[in-house]
């Protein structure tokens, strides 16, 4: 910019004081008219001086914000929505900010108006950041805090009513929010009044989705609803009713979960038994095979408290196997004597390797067994016949001062098959630092040096790879 050229603001300023009120006007309705943005923003600055009250103000403002959307079956364009977000955002804080003035009624208007207007555009919106949604759980979050501050009781039993009818629409599920009325009705529940008619919600809300159970889905509901029943019953003083609601729906796990680990905790271990019992065999009828190592656990924890020996093992080896977790391992090795254990290895070893599905995890977890019991040459022998790097990486450590020499073999046939399906910076770097691992090896700077010869060679089309090998030094 020139010297002596005022700058832009400046020029506006100027041209204001020149322009006439209505031209100004004039010039201002017919740019809000073909530019939306404009329009939304003014409507946004200039919100208090509209003559719409209550609600009606905040469904225009929300409105004008989100009429882009109105139009589109779906809005792919990130950069709308996120800006649509913004001006949303916009107007919860100025509610947030009156909250904190205990000014209730305006962020009640504009919460529902919100909840109203943008939930229904979820149910078709591509929106992968969940910018809107992240404005309706935030209106929620308004609706909540008026119930636990205090606000007028009119303004509550309001919320409350609002809540009772919302808490019940399909299309709140379709988006996941459906959970959030519920939240505002077991806050705004504080009479007993609005307790009892809370409950007969639920009952029936529980009755519906019980009598179409199929699992899946409506076993999810019907326990989200059991659960707000007994945190209800509880919260109204009638700690019997809501320990009978856990008692008499024990189809679902997590009640069956929480009376085993009760009855384990009085050690009650006949009355455990039973019930994870009866859980394994309705797991088994409901095509849950792989969920019983859940229950198993459990049965081992009850073995280990009755010194069930015989039990340990079984339920431990069972676990052990199908877990690939060696803490089980360990827990059986622990009921055993040394000379007898070394005949039981071998037992779990073969089992082990037979297994149909003995892949990768079957690998990992022969190797810890073989670490757990010191079995040094086993333990090289498995990296031998499956010498990835990876695989070597993880027990170098281990083995680099007993096997020195046989590393450098097993480094370098598994350095040579990664050079040649792996190729960028980062692989070539990683090359690199394997071979300096190599050269640390006794025997193996030799081994290293023939490497990256054979790489330069090999590779040598691939310039950052070469680059990188001349960084070696021998």
């Amino acid at each position: 910019m020139e010297k002596g050229t005022p700058s832009p603001p400046s020029v506006i300023s100027s041209l204001l004081k020149k322009v006439k009120d209505k031209e100004l006007r004039e010039f201002i309705e017919a740019y809000a008219l073909e530019n939306n943005h404009f329009q939304t923003e003014f409507l946004l600055r200039f919100a208090d001086r509209l003559k719409a009250t209550g609600k009606e103000k905040f469904l225009l403002l929300i409105r004008q914000v989100m009429e882009q959307l109105q139009h589109d079956a779906k809005v792919t364009d990130a950069t709308i929505i996120r800006t649509m977000a913004d001006q949303l955002h916009s107007l919860l804080q100025k509610a947030e900010d009156q909250l904190a003035i205990k000014n209730y009624l305006d962020p009640f208007h504009l919460a529902v108006a919100l909840i109203e207007e943008v939930h229904p555009i979820l149910t078709r919106l591509d929106d992968p950041d969940a910018l809107l949604k992240g404005c309706i759980i935030r209106s929620f979050s308004i609706l909540d805090n008026i119930v636990t501050t205090d606000a007028g009781p009119d303004l509550k039993e309001l919320i409350f009513e609002s809540a009772m009818q919302e808490a019940v629409r399909a299309d709140y599920r379709l988006t996941g929010l459906e959970e959030q009325w519920f939240d505002i009705l077991m806050d705004a529940a504080a009479s007993e009044h609005r307790q009892l008619q809370l409950l007969d919600l639920l009952n029936q809300l529980i009755h519906e989705t019980g009598s179409h159970h199929k699992g899946g889905i409506s076993e999810r509901y019907e326990e989200y609803f059991l659960r707000k029943k007994i945190t209800l019953l509880d919260s109204m003083g009638r700690a019997e009713e809501a320990r009978k609601v856990v008692e008499e729906n024990l189809r679902i796990r997590a009640f069956r979960r929480q009376l085993i680990e009760e009855s384990m905790t009085k050690e009650d271990f006949a009355t455990a038994k039973e019930l994870i019992k009866a859980s394994k065999l309705s797991d088994q009828q409901k095509g849950r095979l792989y969920i019983s190592s859940e229950w198993d656990e459990l049965l081992l924890k009850i073995a280990v408290a009755e010194d069930d020996i015989r039990s340990i093992r079984q339920t431990g080896l069972r676990l052990f196997y199908d877990r690939f977790n060696i803490t089980f391992y360990q827990q059986v090795k622990s009921t055993y004597d040394a000379e007898k254990w070394m005949k039981e290895v071998e037992k779990i070893i073969a089992t082990l390797k037979a297994e149909t599905h003995y892949g990768l995890k079957g690998i990992r977890l022969l190797a810890a067994l073989f670490i757990e019991e010191k079995y040094w040459t086993r333990l090289l022998q498995l990296m031998q016949k499956n010498a990835s790097l990876e695989f070597v990486e993880d027990y170098y450590d281990l083995l680099k001062e007993k096997f020195p020499a046989e590393l450098v073999e097993i480094y370098r046939e598994a350095l040579r098959r990664y050079a040649e399906h792996n190729m960028g910076s980062e692989h070539y770097n990683y090359v690199v630092k394997t071979i300096r691992k190599i050269q640390s090896l006794h025997t193996g700077n030799e081994v290293a040096k023939a490497l990256t010869t054979e790489f330069k060679v090999k590779y040598s089309q691939r310039r950052n790879m070469v680059k990188a090998l001349n960084k070696l030094v021998f």
